[in-house]
């Protein structure tokens, strides 16, 4: 059976690859999907419209292709599964040969461990969506519902339910709302054949290049139903066991979020993302004693800024190490500096900046204005890096593409932000606003503006999506910029020893190289010194870790011979020794004014730099 299927997905996948230029047989005019209609008709939604559309066109290729009774719907209440679930009925009811009924619900369900919410709103889906059609009961009179439960503990459970599916049913392809976002499927294909263990079988992913704003967008323009738990601070659901409220969903003290914008997001304005809001972590769980007292103190799922954000909800094993390794990203941005006409000061000025601060800088681009470039760089830097800076591109002349470009990056619309258009009214009093005004204030759906304080004389905000903060390209612009979240960004310092060696680089490569391999925690350079009498070569060690600094000077000491070692320097960040000290020193003072055993200070009493 495998040997005859698979030749035909392999050409349901061909197909899939060719867009919609694909004609198809037997099929004339245009379709018009209900919910795509709806969508268009929803101000500000036309990005995610778009995608509806195609991933309605990729649907209906594959019912094409498939024979009825052969495909499944993997459906487990969560917020991709619902959009997937009405896409596909969409799709069906256009379709000649494919109904609803046709298609296989399936819930993969955990058995001891999922949110009663889920199970009560993945029940009242089946009452609603997936009835028998034949009106059959079960034997105490209850109406049969068609999806099937499925009870997955472990990969093993996934592949034995799978195989006994396929003994019921001539199961060819599972549909699925997995996006590019989900761990492990950035380089994922919307069709994709079953591996290993697995049975023989085809993943079709529709909505793979969707983002989390473009899953809310659709469910709130269409007025689709989803569980409840989304409204108070979950934004991806799991288990009970590792699962909590999003801490970026958690309500500050100026927060003006009614209580009944979060019990019915509905009554808020279908364009869910113009609200600004500060977002303060905290790590509440849900089984706390008060959950409704909780659930108040968060914001619903859609109004999540960050997306990177999203799994957030999901609990991980702590990795001390992780935490150690946040990295930065730099894209400077503009034909002149890729031609050398201007050198560029904003990549040195944010190397600099974040070094002190305590981040990282593995990567520095440099592109031109092209948008398939800028939104290749940011959408594969803000996926590999903790923060991402870019610099240039954002005025209103024609090669100012880098907002639209991010927006492409992140598969979300331009967004006309009524702020920004009120600073361009205060800014040029009496004058009509013209299209490039309106230029400068359409910035990527979802964006986070950070405007600086009363007394500053620089109204215009810091525009950052999701991990990308999108800085100007003019240097002294750029620095009044970054200093708005500088504060934000400092991380536990880097530090520093130097070695003064006299003797040339071959000598102590390979002492060097032997270092390196035992002190992985620690990053050393080597740096000749031509035309210095003094010395001859510089050794660099740096680290978070200052006893594994401290272990490999003290390795490269002992030995080197001391005859070529000039002189040793040990560099604390800046400002650290003063804080050290005047912390020593309030401590010392304290001692002599009790008279008593001065208590040892815990460690949440040091400062924090």
């Amino acid at each position: 059976r495998s040997r005859m299927t698979m030749p035909l997905l392999r050409q349901g996948a061909r197909t899939l690859g060719r867009g919609t230029g694909w004609a198809r047989a037997m099929t004339s005019g245009v379709k018009k999907y209900p919910l795509h209609e709806k969508m268009r008709a929803t101000v500000g939604n036309e990005n995610t419209a778009t995608k509806l559309y195609k991933a309605l066109q990729e649907v209906d290729r594959m019912l094409d292709i498939l024979e009825p009774g052969s495909m499944a719907l993997s459906f487990n209440g969560g917020k991709d599964a619902v959009a997937m679930m009405h896409i596909i009925k969409d799709a069906c009811s256009q379709h000649r040969t494919h109904k609803w009924t046709h298609i296989q619900p399936i819930w993969f369900k955990n058995p001891h461990d999922e949110f009663p919410e889920l199970i009560e709103f993945v029940q009242h889906q089946a009452h609603q969506h997936f009835m028998h059609p034949g009106g059959f009961r079960t034997i105490d009179g209850q109406a049969l519902s068609r999806l099937w439960s499925i009870h997955i503990s472990s990969e093993k459970d996934f592949i034995a339910g799978l195989a006994k599916i396929q003994q019921q049913i001539p199961l060819r392809c599972i549909i699925m709302g997995t996006r590019r976002t989900d761990p492990g499927c950035r380089n994922l294909s919307s069709l994709t054949s079953s591996s290993g263990n697995y049975p023989p079988f085809m993943r079709f992913n529709p909505i793979l290049d969707w983002s989390y704003r473009d899953v809310w967008d659709f469910i709130k323009a269409c007025e689709l139903p989803y569980c409840t738990l989304y409204d108070h601070g979950y934004t991806s659901l799991g288990t009970v066991k590792d699962t909590i409220r999003n801490p970026e969903l958690l309500k500050t003290g100026s927060e003006t979020l009614m209580q009944e914008d979060v019990m019915d997001p509905r009554s808020r304005s279908i364009v869910p993302f113009l609200a600004m809001a500060q977002n303060v972590p905290g790590m509440e769980q849900r089984d706390s004693g008060d959950d409704q007292q909780q659930a108040l103190r968060y914001k619903p799922a859609w109004m999540l800024l960050d997306e990177t954000k999203e799994r957030s909800s999901r609990l991980k094993k702590t990795n001390v190490k992780d935490a150690k390794t946040e990295t930065a990203g730099i894209l400077i941005i503009g034909n002149e500096v890729i031609s050398g006409s201007v050198v560029d000061e904003n990549g040195p000025f944010l190397m600099r900046e974040l070094r002190e601060m305590g981040l990282d800088t593995i990567e520095v681009a440099v592109v031109r204005d092209d948008m398939n470039l800028i939104a290749e760089n940011v959408r594969r830097m803000s996926g590999t890096h903790t923060f991402v800076f870019t610099s240039g591109g954002i005025g209103p002349t024609h090669d100012d593409i880098t907002l639209p470009a991010i927006a492409e990056a992140f598969g979300c619309g331009l967004q006309t932000r009524p702020e920004i258009l009120e600073l361009l009214h205060q800014y040029l009093p009496g004058q009509q606003l013209n299209e490039y005004h309106i230029k400068m204030a359409s910035i990527p759906q979802g964006s986070h503006l950070i405007t600086s304080g009363p007394e500053s004389k620089d109204k215009w905000p810091l525009i950052v999506k999701n991990n990308v903060y999108i800085m100007p390209g003019v240097p002294e612009y750029c620095r009044s910029k970054f200093m708005l979240v500088r504060d934000d960004l400092v991380r536990q310092p880097f530090f520093v020893a130097k070695l003064f060696i006299n003797e040339a680089e071959p000598q102590i490569a390979d002492l060097l190289t032997r270092c390196c391999i035992q002190h992985k925690d620690v990053h050393i350079g080597s740096y000749p010194m031509l035309g210095c009498d003094e010395y001859q070569v510089v050794i660099t060690l740096e680290s978070k870790d200052q006893y594994a600094l401290d272990s490999a000077l003290s390795n490269l000491r002992v030995q080197l011979p001391k005859d070529i070692i000039v002189k040793i320097e040990t560099d604390a960040p800046q400002g650290l020794i003063a804080k050290a000290s005047d912390f020593l020193s309030k401590t010392m003072l304290a001692k002599k004014k009790n008279k008593k055993k001065y208590k040892e200070f815990k460690l949440g009493d040091a400062p924090k730099y």
